[in-house]
Parts: C-alpha cells; sequence; structure tokens
C-alpha cells in the first residue's frame, strides 16, 4: 500500500450521499460542540478578570505582596486545570461504563454547578468552582472530540471534530471582549461592586444550559453502542443519522468496518476491563504507537506556550509595552478575533481539503518565530523602560507577532491533536487512550499557568525563548511522525499504525486503497460487502429498521 495521494486532493465529500449530510446529524454536531464554549469562557474570561480592579478588591489582592499576587493568580488560573487533569482520568470509566452521552450530560451539569460557584466573592468557594468547573471541561475535552469523530462521516470528519475547537476560540474571543466591555464600567472602590467581574463570569452559564438541553435528545454513539455488543441498537442509531437505509452501499460498508474491527478485537481479547484495556494499550505495538504519536502531540500542544497567552494576555502585552488595563484588554481582544477569524478559515476550508499535517508544520512554525521574537525583543529592547504614552515601533512588531503566533495556533496546534486523538484509536480503547491524552494535556496546562505569572516576573524574556525552542523541536517531530489522516476511515487506522512511528514520514498521504480497511476493501473488490442487515444476522440478531 503505497502513499501516493496529493495533500491537495478535492474533499472527498463530493462523492457521498447527500443524504448523510442531515438536520439530525447536524443537530448533534452543533449539541456536542458546545461543550468547547466551557472551555472557552472559563479560559478566556480568567485572564480578563483578574487584572479588574473589583476583583482584586473582592479577592484581598491590595494587601498582598507581588510575589504573594503572583501566586494567587497562578493558583485561581490554574486551578481550572488542576479540575481538567481529574475529569480527563474520569472520563473514560463512565464513558465506557454508561456510554458517550450519558457522559457528556452528567459533566455538563458538573460544569453549570461549577459556574455557579464562581459567582460567589468568598476566595475557597470559588476556587472548588473552579476545580468543579475543570472537571466537566477536562471531561468533555476527552468526550466531546470523541463523540464528534463517531458520528462524523469520514469525508468532513476533521471539520466536525474541529468544531470543538473552533466552539472554543469562539468563546475565548468573545471573552476577551466581554471583558474589555466591563473593564469600561465606572467602578468605585469606596462603594464597592461585584457586577462587574460576576456579569463576566457569569456568561458561560448560558452555552452550558443549552448544552445540556440539546445532548440530552442527542442518540447514543453507533461505534460505542457495536462495541458492547448492542449491534441492533447501534445499526438503528446509524441509519437514524444518516438517513440510509441498511442496505445501502454507504451504510453497509461504514457498518461493516465498524464491527470488524470489534470483531477483530475481541476476537484476540475479550472484556472492558481497566486492565484488560491497559493490556491492549501497551502491549500491542499498534496500539502502542497511536498512544505514543497522541501523547507526544498533546505535550508539544503544551509547550507551545498558548496557556500563558490566553490566561495572561493583558500582562504579556504590557510587557511588550502596551500601557493601561483597557488599552491591554483592547488588544488582547483584536488577538481573540484574529484567532477565531483564522480558527473559522482552517475549519472550513483547509482541514478536510489539506489536511492536519501541513497546516500543523507551518502554524507551529510561525508559533515559534512569534516566541523568538517576543523574547529577543523584551532582551534587548527592555520595553518596560520605555517613555511616552504610545508603543514603540519594536513593540507594534511585537503586537503583530503575537497577531501572526494566533494564526499560527488556530491552523495548527489549536486543532490537530484533538482530531488525530479522536481518529486513530479503536473502539474498545479510545476513551482511556484519549483520557489520558487529555490527563497530560491538563496536567501541563497546571504546571505552565500557576508558574507563568512567576516565570514572567523573574524569567522575563527566557519565557518567551523557552516556548519558541520547544516549539520548533515539535515541529521536527512532526515532520517525522505525523502522517495525514485526511479521507482515511478510523477502521483503516489499524492498517497505518503496523508501521513504525519513524517511517510515517514514508507514508505520509495516503493512496485510495488505504482509506478503508484493508479486508473489506479486498471484499468490496470481489463484491462480497453484507449489508447491516445480513452482517447482524449472524450474531443472532433480528433488525426491523423503520421506514424513514
Amino acid at each position: 500500500m503505497g502513499g501516493a495521494a496529493s495533500p491537495w486532493a478535492t474533499p472527498d465529500y463530493k462523492s457521498d450521499p447527500r443524504e448523510i449530510f442531515n438536520k439530525r446529524l447536524y443537530f448533534v454536531v452543533g449539541g456536542a460542540m458546545l461543550a468547547g464554549c466551557f472551555y472557552g469562557f472559563d479560559t478566556g474570561n480568567i485572564g480578563g478578570v483578574l487584572t479588574l480592579p473589583s476583583f482584586k478588591q473582592a479577592f484581598g489582592f491590595s494587601k498582598l505582596t507581588t510575589d504573594e499576587v503572583d501566586a494567587r493568580k497562578g493558583n485561581i488560573a490554574a486551578m481550572l486545570a488542576a479540575g481538567g487533569s481529574v475529569g480527563a482520568l474520569l472520563a473514560a470509566p463512565v464513558a465506557d461504563f454508561f456510554g458517550r452521552k450519558a457522559a457528556l450530560l452528567t459533566y455538563g451539569i458538573v460544569f453549570l454547578a461549577g459556574a455557579v460557584m464562581q459567582e460567589f466573592p468568598n476566595l475557597p468557594l470559588f476556587m472548588a468552582g473552579r476545580f468543579i468547573a475543570g472537571l466537566a471541561v477536562g471531561a468533555t475535552s476527552t468526550l466531546t472530540p470523541t463523540f464528534l469523530s463517531e458520528w462524523s462521516p469520514r469525508s468532513i470528519r476533521g471539520s466536525c471534530t474541529a468544531l470543538y475547537n473552533t466552539a472554543i476560540i469562539t468563546c475565548l474571543a468573545l471573552a476577551f471582549w466581554i471583558n474589555y466591555g466591563v473593564s469600561r464600567w465606572h467602578y468605585n472602590k469606596a462603594t464597592h461592586s461585584n457586577k462587574q467581574w460576576q456579569f463576566s463570569l457569569g456568561i458561560q452559564l448560558i452555552p452550558g444550559a443549552v448544552f445540556v438541553a440539546m445532548i440530552a435528545f442527542a442518540p447514543e454513539s453507533s461505534r460505542y453502542l457495536i462495541s458492547h455488543n448492542k449491534r441492533e441498537q447501534g445499526l438503528k442509531n446509524l441509519c437514524k443519522v444518516r438517513k440510509l437505509d441498511p442496505e445501502h452501499p454507504y451504510l453497509a460498508t461504514e457498518y461493516r468496518e465498524i464491527c470488524a474491527q470489534v470483531d477483530a478485537e475481541q476476537e484476540i481479547k475479550a472484556g472492558h476491563s481497566f486492565l484488560q484495556i491497559l493490556k491492549d494499550i501497551f502491549l500491542d505495538a499498534s496500539n502502542r504507537r497511536r498512544f505514543t504519536l497522541a501523547v507526544v502531540l498533546f505535550l508539544f500542544h503544551k509547550l507551545t506556550g498558548t496557556d500563558s497567552i490566553n490566561y495572561f494576555a493583558p500582562e504579556i502585552f504590557q510587557m511588550i509595552g502596551v500601557k493601561g488595563t483597557s488599552t491591554s484588554l483592547l488588544t488582547t481582544g483584536v488577538y481573540g478575533i484574529v484567532k477565531l477569524a483564522a480558527t473559522l478559515i482552517y475549519v472550513g476550508v483547509i482541514i478536510d481539503r489539506v489536511g492536519r499535517r501541513v497546516p500543523l508544520m507551518i502554524g507551529a512554525t510561525l508559533q515559534a518565530t512569534a516566541m523568538m521574537y517576543l523574547g529577543l525583543y523584551v532582551r534587548f529592547d527592555n520595553p518596560a523602560n520605555h517613555t511616552g504614552s504610545g508603543v514603540a515601533a519594536g513593540g507594534i512588531v511585537g503586537i503583530v507577532w503575537v497577531y501572526i503566533y494566533a494564526v499560527g495556533w488556530s491552523i495548527g496546534h489549536s486543532v490537530a491533536p484533538y482530531v488525530v486523538a479522536a481518529e486513530i484509536f479503536p473502539s474498545r480503547i479510545r476513551s482511556t487512550c484519549i483520557g489520558f491524552c487529555l490527563f497530560v494535556n491538563w496536567i501541563v496546562d497546571y504546571g505552565i499557568t500557576k508558574a507563568t505569572p512567576s516565570m514572567m516576573t523573574h524569567m522575563g524574556y527566557g519565557t518567551f525563548i523557552f516556548f519558541g525552542v520547544c516549539t520548533y523541536v515539535g515541529v521536527v517531530w512532526i515532520f517525522f511522525c505525523l502522517p495525514e489522516l485526511k479521507g482515511r476511515s478510523i477502521e483503516s487506522m489499524d492498517d497505518l499504525f503496523s508501521r513504525s512511528l519513524w517511517t510515517m514520514w514514508k507514508h505520509a498521504y495516503p493512496a485510495e486503497e488505504d482509506k478503508i480497511r484493508h479486508d473489506v476493501a479486498q471484499r468490496l473488490k470481489l463484491g462480497d460487502v453484507e449489508t447491516g442487515e445480513q452482517g447482524d444476522s449472524k450474531h443472532g440478531d433480528t433488525i426491523h429498521i423503520e421506514s424513514r
């Protein structure tokens, strides 16, 4: 099997049956993607909220030393990531035992509880609320890409899965502008009011409530049902969302691929116990390669330094010469708009046309170069000592490089790790593997977020140099180890990862025969593909699909 297809090929969706792009699919995808609003609002709001005078007064910042303020800021911002790391680990057992839908619904309610707790001006209660909301953010960051990838047609799977990240970036941008708006409110210290920061944080309750309402009516993932021996219900759900009969060639092929992968796994290994799943991950060479690829990709994703900018963008802009709280928040708001625009272009045009691999390398290179410029500018020009009301020329260039960084992030690391992790694992181990990937994501997020205020105070320019060098190293690793996944079925990943990771660059782009699982492809050539009903009859099930 060669890798000869061009990365600039026309999207495969043009040859797909039109029926599969329907309102039921849009409802499922649209409801699930709202989980990204949890992440976006909670991440974007807190950085600006920490600079608001009403918040500083409510939580006693004026009584603290500089190092104590840095520590408190770091703890408040990082508490979300602490909860996220725990939530990422808890997501897999809940999803595997109760199902993807039930897990998403449960964690949506948990998020609402945590968001409400953050409305009270009591530090212990506020911190607990951020941790509880973090549990939900971490869990849904694991579950949502899985749920989206399992329901998405393969021709648009990248775009559908990336909608989760689009929701993150959209709400991140909205949060930046909400912070700018409330910073313009008149605040009188003598007649202290908490409404300024409470409004900014409370806005996240709206998408949280809508998410819970929509997921309650979404169907369970067919891949989850089939992998848990509920093939009849799995086929019914697949027919319902695809709006196709079981006999339709497209649906029959998709169903047979899912069943073939499940059967191949269960012939060798039985059971869904946690110990058995761990054995499947670490003792099977193919699964071990996928696990390594996804974990390292998430590690480089965090070492780009994006969390430092998301949480502390106002302070970073001040560090390169932007003066005044409102001005730095305005500059941060523009940063959010740039990220959103680039993400929409990436999701709508690039990811399922160009793919994941090339944009990721280009985007990461832009990020690394931006960080290096900021570090060298702060080191040699020392903008903190500039006099006057305006921003120096080098600082203006620095602002432009931060916006270029936003573009690089949006076409690369913002989306690619989530999409890759959601695509490469078999159903049997998908939740556990993605859960561990997101645990790494959140625990590194926690460390970076907690350390950033102190790093900026004590390391200064070295903070940017550190992230820049790490990102350059990541680009080299991506070139050698990340294959292109555009157009491949989830089940065909078994064939792809039979090769060593370090040889993936030689097989980066799939030929047509590589896009479908090889045993199903061979049967297609022979004209021996069962319909969904025929496949299920071999497992003792009688299927009755109501006419639609």
